[in-house]
C-alpha cells in the first residue's frame, strides 16, 4: 500500500440522498486496488445505511458517522459513543428551543419529534421510514446525535453545545453532534497509525464542511464542483465538472 484515498459519500461519490454509485466508480475502485492504492469510505452515514454500498464497492476499510466508527483491515479501531450526561445536556438545549433531535448508532436511529424541518431534511436524505423514540439513548448506545435546525438557530445555541460536544454541519437543515475530539480527520490519524508504511501518501474527496478536518489531515484534498466555499479554500484541486470523483482520480493519476 503506497497511497490511500478517502471518499465522502453524499454529494461526492453519490448524488445527495441517493446511496448508489455508478459501475464506472466501482471499476475505478478496483483499478486503484490493482495499483496499490487503498480506497476508504469516510462518511457521516452509519453502517446500517451503507452496508450495501460497501459490499458493492468491495470496500473493507471505512470511517463512518463522521469518525465515530472506524474499521481497518477487518479490525474495529474506534467506536466512540456519547455519555448519558452529554446526551441529556444536548436534549435540554434542544427542548428549550423546540428543536428536533436524532439518536444514531451503527444499527439504526430514532428521533424525538416530527416537525416541518425534520420532514424536509429527511426527504432530502431519502429517509422517510422514521422511528420516534425519546428513550432510544437509554436503551441503546449512541455514537452521535443530530439536531434539525437552520444556520440562524445554530448560531444561537452553538456555544452551549460545544461546551460538551463537537458540531459538524453536514446539510442545510441538520448538524451532527459528536463526542468531543471525534472527526473524520481524527479517525484518519487513527487509521494511519495502523499502516506499516509511514511514507504513504493520502488523498481526500469531499464536498461539505464535515470534510474540513479530513482535508486538513491528508496530503491532497479534492473538492467537488458544488462544494462549500470553506472546503474549496482547503482544496488542492476543485472539480470543474459534475463528475468530480473521476475527474479528481485522473488529475492525481490515481487511475
Amino acid at each position: 500500500m503506497r497511497k490511500i484515498a478517502f471518499f465522502d459519500l453524499d454529494g461526492t461519490l453519490c448524488s445527495d440522498g441517493d446511496l448508489h454509485v455508478s459501475l464506472e466508480i466501482k471499476q475505478a475502485f478496483q483499478s486503484m486496488r490493482e495499483n496499490e492504492i487503498e480506497p476508504v469510505i469516510a462518511t457521516g452515514r452509519s453502517f446500517y445505511e451503507v452496508q450495501h454500498l460497501l459490499t458493492f464497492l468491495e470496500v473493507e476499510n471505512y470511517i463512518l458517522s463522521n469518525g465515530c466508527y472506524v474499521k481497518f483491515k477487518g479490525k474495529l479501531i474506534q467506536n466512540a459513543t456519547m455519555s448519558i450526561v452529554e446526551i441529556q445536556h444536548i436534549l435540554a438545549i434542544a427542548n428549550e428551543y423546540n428543536i428536533g433531535t436524532g439518536f444514531f448508532n451503527q444499527n439504526g436511529f430514532a428521533l424525538t419529534m416530527d416537525n416541518p424541518i425534520v420532514q424536509q431534511h429527511m426527504r432530502s436524505m431519502g429517509s422517510m421510514d422514521i422511528e420516534f423514540n425519546e428513550k432510544f439513548f437509554v436503551e441503546q448506545p449512541v455514537n452521535f446525535m443530530n439536531l434539525y435546525l437552520n444556520a440562524k438557530t445554530e448560531r444561537v445555541i452553538r456555544e452551549k453545545i460545544i461546551a460538551v460536544s463537537d458540531i459538524e454541519r453536514y446539510a442545510p437543515l441538520a448538524i451532527d453532534i459528536l463526542p468531543k475530539g471525534v472527526s473524520k480527520g481524527q479517525a484518519i490519524n487513527l487509521l494511519l497509525e495502523k499502516v506499516s508504511d509511514s511514507r504513504v501518501t493520502t488523498y481526500a474527496f469531499g464536498n461539505q464542511n464535515n470534510d474540513i478536518s479530513m482535508f486538513k489531515t491528508v496530503n491532497y484534498g479534492m473538492s467537488m464542483k458544488e462544494s462549500t466555499a470553506e472546503l474549496k479554500k482547503l482544496s488542492s484541486y476543485v472539480a470543474k465538472t459534475d463528475n468530480g470523483v473521476l475527474e479528481g482520480l485522473k488529475h492525481f493519476k490515481l487511475i
